[in-house]
């Protein structure tokens, strides 16, 4: 099964979001984890199916200590939770410390999530460097994604650390991962985000452009667990199923990209682009579509495949 890896070099330009969008519209069904090396959020972030907070229990940190022995397929799946919509996730560490100490057990972890029938595995790896323990998740991943804001700051850690995270990979010769890069940005100013991404392949060029993701303030609320009407009509979610078929693209014909809502959409798609404005209101959407009460709007936060 895919293995997709979503990182940042300094600061947070968006690989917690990204990550959670791409694992809410993927084709298949997926698992969300948290493995940011300095202590996950998705905690702190989402309500689970009942309601209730997420806990620690069950989540990596009673996984890791099965990890010792080795883990059997689909055991993975024990240890996730479900949050409201349907999502399943691998909820993190609290501390780095934490993660330091698990670090000999990240290649074990790896192997697992290759192992979960059915299911790829969508990982949110935070501040990702040589000497991150998180580092070994990465290196067996299939695809490995850098998220860049349109800043001088952002565009230059990135660039640094592709470089030097390249050369950690060019070690593994046929089984390193492929790595590409994607800019947040406003969708009005698409140029912002080829000049970032253009700039970050500058000493990288085979690093692969995932082009742009829609920076959508308001649709990214439902990624803090409130909720957003309509979440698959944003700008957010519409530039998250572009990404998906970039993704796709670049992983192999193994996936099916999910279709696109209209024409526009699908020529905007078929151009690599996000899709703008108007293209997004060329369809009204059926009245049958439109949630019942705000308790069905909730649960269809992450129902967007």
């Amino acid at each position: 099964m895919a293995l997709i890896s979503f990182f940042s070099a300094k600061g947070a330009p968006g690989a917690t979001s990204t990550a959670m969008l791409v694992a809410a519209v993927w084709p298949r069904p997926t698992v969300l984890v948290d493995a940011d090396g300095a202590g996950g959020d998705l905690l702190m972030r989402l309500p689970a199916e009942s309601g209730m907070s997420l806990t620690q229990h069950p989540g990596l940190l009673t996984l890791l200590p099965l990890a010792r022995h080795g883990l059997a397929p689909g055991v993975v799946l024990d240890h996730s939770q479900v949050v409201q919509g349907g999502q399943r996730v691998l909820v993190g560490l609290e501390t780095a410390e934490q993660a330091d100490a698990a670090a000999a057990l990240w290649p074990t972890l790896a192997r697992a999530f290759r192992e979960i029938p059915g299911t790829d595995v969508v990982i949110d790896a935070g501040q990702l460097s040589p000497r991150a323990g998180q580092l070994a998740l990465a290196q067996r991943s299939d695809l490995v994604v850098g998220v860049v804001r349109p800043n001088p700051a952002s565009v230059m850690h990135l660039r640094e650390r592709m470089v030097v995270l390249r050369q950690s990979f060019a070690a593994l010769g046929a089984d390193a991962p492929r790595v590409g890069v994607l800019a947040i940005s406003d969708v009005q100013h698409p140029e912002e985000a080829s000049a970032a991404i253009s700039a970050v392949r500058a000493e990288s060029p085979d690093v692969i452009d995932l082009g742009q993701v829609a920076h959508d303030p308001r649709a990214e609320r439902m990624f803090h667990g409130e909720p957003v009407g309509r979440p698959e009509r944003t700008m957010l979610v519409r530039s998250g199923r572009s990404l998906v078929q970039r993704l796709t693209a670049a992983l192999g014909p193994g996936l099916a990209p999910p279709p696109p809502a209209n024409r526009a959409e699908a020529k905007a798609l078929a151009n690599g682009q996000v899709p703008s404005h108007e293209d997004l209101q060329d369809e009204t959407p059926p009245p049958s579509e439109e949630p019942a009460d705000r308790s069905t709007k909730k649960r269809t936060k992450w129902s967007l495949r």
